[in-house]
């Protein structure tokens, strides 16, 4: 359980971490707690979001909240930032770590498909609907968690979905990854001069629940090279705190400091191309997630 200090209800910086119910994403909640952040837990899973809010937050919401988050609604991703937006005085960091790797393909509430869906559409919308309250709690950052595995992704610009073919799940997941990173930099872009920072991040090879539909002998020749979970949030509570990085923005971390992304990944065309198509994907009008 975390001991330190309660922070005062009003006045303390406040993170919102998707996913932060295991893995990286708890372990980013715990630091950022004991960091003296207020910290709002969002997750689907809303008994296990309740547990480990109650734990990490010494069974004080002014520490840490859980809020339903179901990324793979766009209803949910919208009544939940509806919410922050009403109820949260301020919001100084966002931390975009959910994710999926499902084996099979499947589809979220909204026809996506699923990886695609959370990995990237959930929290493109999360962002942009969370930006007013940054851009009024700013300085702010937004932390977004991509994987070294955007380097073997490729936008499949004409079916996006993967719904013609195979279904190769390392492959989509890759796509996923690139679509993190090529989001990240289009709204670093969008975001310069109003005091909101965006940089995503590598965790490194950790031991979650993310590969669980992974094959199990896989995962066990990969154990001895797989990091903690706390390990693999060293980044990003990097990104969430510390004063050094402050003020960089647009950028990718592994292991605390800058890395070159893939080629793919800095090609402008292909950020905005993302960007045009997840609003267009994403829009209201399109009857998605009212």
């Amino acid at each position: 359980m975390a001991t330190s200090a309660s922070p005062a209800a009003a006045g303390a910086p406040i993170a919102i971490v998707t996913g932060g119910n295991s893995g990286i994403g708890l372990e980013t909640v715990r630091g950022l707690a004991r960091a003296g952040r207020r910290v709002i837990l969002a997750g689907r899973d809303r008994a296990a979001c309740e547990r480990v809010a109650a734990d990490l937050g010494g069974g004080d919401p002014a520490r840490v909240a859980a809020w339903p988050l179901d990324l793979a609604s766009l209803a949910s991703v919208r009544a939940f930032a509806a919410r922050a937006r009403a109820e949260l005085p301020r919001l100084d960091v966002l931390v975009c770590n959910a994710g999926v790797w499902p084996r099979e393909r499947r589809l979220t509430a909204d026809g996506f498909e699923l990886t695609f869906g959370v990995n990237h559409l959930g929290h493109f919308v999360l962002a942009r609907e969370l930006e007013p309250l940054l851009r009024a709690s700013a300085p702010a950052r937004i932390v977004i968690v991509s994987s070294g595995l955007h380097a073997r992704g490729r936008m499949a610009w004409d079916d996006l979905m993967h719904a013609r073919g195979r279904f190769a799940a390392t492959d989509v997941y890759a796509q996923s990854k690139l679509a993190n990173l090529l989001h990240g930099f289009a709204l670093a872009r969008r975001l310069a001069g109003t005091g909101v920072t965006v940089n995503a991040l590598h965790p490194g090879v950790v031991r979650t629940n993310l590969a669980r539909e992974l094959p199990e002998l896989l995962m066990t020749m990969a154990g001895p090279f797989l990091r903690t979970p706390a390990r693999g949030a060293e980044t990003s509570l990097h990104l969430a705190l510390a004063p050094e990085v402050a003020t960089v923005t647009g950028r990718y971390f592994d292991d605390r400091k800058v890395k070159k992304p893939s080629a793919l990944a800095m090609d402008r065309g292909s950020q905005e191309r993302l960007w045009t198509i997840s609003e267009q994907l994403t829009a209201p009008s399109s009857g998605r997630g009212r």
